[in-house]
């Protein structure tokens, strides 16, 4: 995630187009744009932890699971968070220990173990799991409400309408399967 992260957001940089104007460069740093739009989202960094903590729950108790998903989480932000700064400093040069590597990788030990829980959690019937699983959903559309993508972008209504489509999807996805698989809790079952 980090490192793919890091590539995209230098694509501009690459073509020559970075005193361009975000709204008249070429095809490419557009599509560099929309992939720089999704992957710098907070939500698609909480998804990454959630994911991973959903993927090392499986086959394991509940709370082996839990415990398995919160390390996972935290280490996968961890090596996230390496992997951008460490590209960054591959293509730009200069230090990798700066303070926005400091800041993103206490973010990344606070909250990563949070987020793998969440992900292990999904495995759970009843509200918890459901809850836990409509967590990325909501931050995605959460987050393009309060912090949208910047307007001089030309990607960002497509990024806007792509993550509030998806957030809407996935919700209506998770919330069926749960309802089908009868691990909604009565009181949340949609009519």
């Amino acid at each position: 995630m980090g490192a793919v992260d890091s590539i995209v957001n230098h694509v501009p940089v690459w073509l020559g187009e970075v005193g361009t104007a975000r709204a008249e460069r070429g095809g490419w740093s557009q599509v560099a744009e929309f992939a720089s739009l999704v992957l710098d989202a907070g939500w698609a960094w909480a998804a990454t932890a959630a994911l991973v903590g959903w993927l090392v729950s499986r086959h394991t108790r509940p709370a082996a699971g839990l415990l398995r998903g919160a390390v996972a989480g935290g280490l996968a932000l961890v090596f996230a968070t390496t992997a951008y700064y460490g590209m960054d400093v591959l293509f730009d040069g200069g230090e990798w220990w700066g303070m926005a590597t400091r800041y993103w990788l206490i973010g990344s030990v606070v909250l990563g173990p949070a987020l793998g829980v969440a992900g292990a959690l999904i495995r759970r019937p009843g509200p918890a799991g459901t809850l836990a699983a409509l967590l990325v959903p909501a931050g995605a559309a959460l987050q393009m409400v309060t912090l949208p993508p910047p307007p001089e972008s030309l990607m960002a209504q497509p990024v806007r309408l792509t993550v509030w489509v998806s957030a809407a999807v996935a919700t209506v996805l998770i919330t069926r399967a749960r309802d089908r698989r009868g691990i909604l809790a009565p009181s949340v079952r949609p009519s």
